[in-house]
């Protein structure tokens, strides 16, 4: 069996977190003792509490209990590690993205065994049951807050569990998030903050990056065996419509496609930027090959914004689904704004965005005869979550609302007018050059994914 390329193990759609659980001595263990009988003969060996026991027998119509969970393939799960004494600690796996405390089993816990739990840098969930539910997590919190950073978690219900689940996705894949970035650094279109470089950036959210210059980017692409190229080309003419002004040059278009992809295979990458006003001719717009890579798991971003690039990548993992990116409000009438309608205008989108027997158009770029570009028309009332990355990378923003239309505007392709709560509102305080787009409702889950970077975040 072939080995994965990094974009295959690490992608965005299927990525998993992994949990691991500590196992302690409860305190109904400590309770036990002969040095404590009313607690021993009562507490512990007494009559159970009737509503506790009616509790343990309700069925839920979602069972969120962590086998569950394993068993739907929604994470996975370490072997538990018991914990008696400080050194066990180093037991606890750094592959894990959070660790879960079982009910009860902090509170009679030396501080030391705790502080060395916390010192580990993961967040800590208070065991649930398998309505989603941590009774007891509040009074762990008041022990584990004392120690510095420590992000506790107590989920309350069904819906915590999944938030919780696709945030950590989210925090695992920018944990692994590999980018080739391709072009100058600052780029020449989109804001950067000068004190912020590069390997910032990689210290701030653990991703790396690749930088190349566009001439590898270009004989790379030139590199693609024509025949290869012809057949992905024959395939996009049957299954999409390809501008007729095009199809014979779309072998050529092909190779963008299929050079990208042996750059991330050569770097061992599973992302990919492009300064793209900095290429030298049109030919070479990776619009259209972004647009199919989104739909494989593949976060690539216009315009080397990596802000937009981060936040895309987050949301991709948290939904499990592809996302795209675009200029706020670009296309917009000021009747749109006065009916709480804004715009996302770009030339990306992937074909799984289309609504229903709508047709995925491959089109030129802004009008020139050259270069690929993606339209297709989404459905309407379809809920999506907008979200922007503020370019000093130290908030997010984001908020949802409902698809109205979609538009062709030629100069950026696509158009799509959404209508949310507040157009005026999101119009004055958005943040950041591009948003990101996203089916759904995450605006919960990227808040905890806020929190758990160290994130301030807003929620218009």
């Amino acid at each position: 069996m072939p080995l994965m390329n990094y974009y295959e193990e690490y992608n965005a759609k299927t990525i998993k977190p992994i949990l691991q659980r500590i196992k302690m001595k409860s305190a109904l263990e400590y309770w036990s003792s002969d040095e404590l009988p009313v607690a021993k003969y009562t507490w512990v060996y007494g009559p159970k509490k009737p509503r506790d026991q009616f509790r343990a027998k309700e069925f839920t119509p979602i069972d969120v209990g962590l086998d569950s969970l394993v068993k739907n393939n929604l994470v996975k799960l370490l072997d538990p590690v018991e914990i008696n004494h400080v050194d066990d600690v180093e037991k606890l796996s750094d592959e894990a993205d959070a660790y879960i405390i079982g009910d009860m089993e902090d509170w009679l816990t030396d501080e030391e065994i705790l502080e060395a739990i916390a010192r580990k840098g993961k967040p800590l969930i208070a065991e649930w049951d398998n309505w989603g539910y941590s009774v007891h997590g509040r009074l762990s919190r008041f022990r584990l807050n004392r120690f510095k950073n420590v992000k506790y978690i107590i989920p309350m219900g069904h819906e915590d569990i999944y938030r919780l689940i696709s945030a950590l996705r989210a925090i695992r894949f920018l944990r692994h998030l590999r980018i080739i970035y391709v072009g100058e650094y600052p780029p020449r279109s989109v804001t950067v903050p000068k004190e912020l470089s590069l390997r910032d950036v990689e210290k701030k959210f653990g991703v790396k990056f690749y930088k190349i210059n566009f001439d590898e980017y270009m004989e790379t692409i030139k590199s693609i065996p024509s025949e290869e190229a012809e057949k992905i080309a024959n395939e996009w003419i049957k299954k999409y419509v390809v501008d007729e002004k095009l199809r014979t040059e779309m072998t050529e278009y092909a190779k963008i496609y299929l050079g990208i992809k042996k750059l991330l295979s050569k770097y061992n990458a599973n992302s990919l930027t492009l300064e793209c006003p900095g290429l030298p001719d049109i030919k070479y717009v990776p619009c259209n090959a972004f647009s199919l890579l989104l739909d494989e798991g593949i976060p690539v971003g216009c315009e080397a914004d990596i802000p937009a690039l981060l936040t895309m990548s987050l949301l991709m993992a948290a939904a499990g689904d592809s996302a795209f990116m675009g200029n706020l409000n670009e296309n917009v009438t000021h009747w749109d704004i006065e009916h709480n309608i804004v715009t996302i205008n770009h030339d990306v989108v992937p074909p799984s965005y289309g609504c229903p027997n709508c047709k995925y158009f491959i089109k030129d770029y802004h009008n020139m005869g050259r270069g690929t570009t993606s339209y297709t028309e989404l459905p309407i009332r379809l809920r999506v979550t907008l979200a922007g990355m503020h370019w000093n990378m130290d908030k997010i923003w984001a908020t949802t609302g409902e698809t109205i239309w979609t538009y062709d505007a030629i100069h950026c392709r696509i158009t799509v007018g959404i209508k949310v709560e507040n157009a005026k509102r999101v119009s004055r305080e958005a943040f950041g050059h591009h948003i990101v787009l996203v089916r759904g409702d995450h605006v919960e889950t990227l808040k905890i994914i806020a929190d758990l970077l160290g994130l301030e975040f807003v929620n218009l």
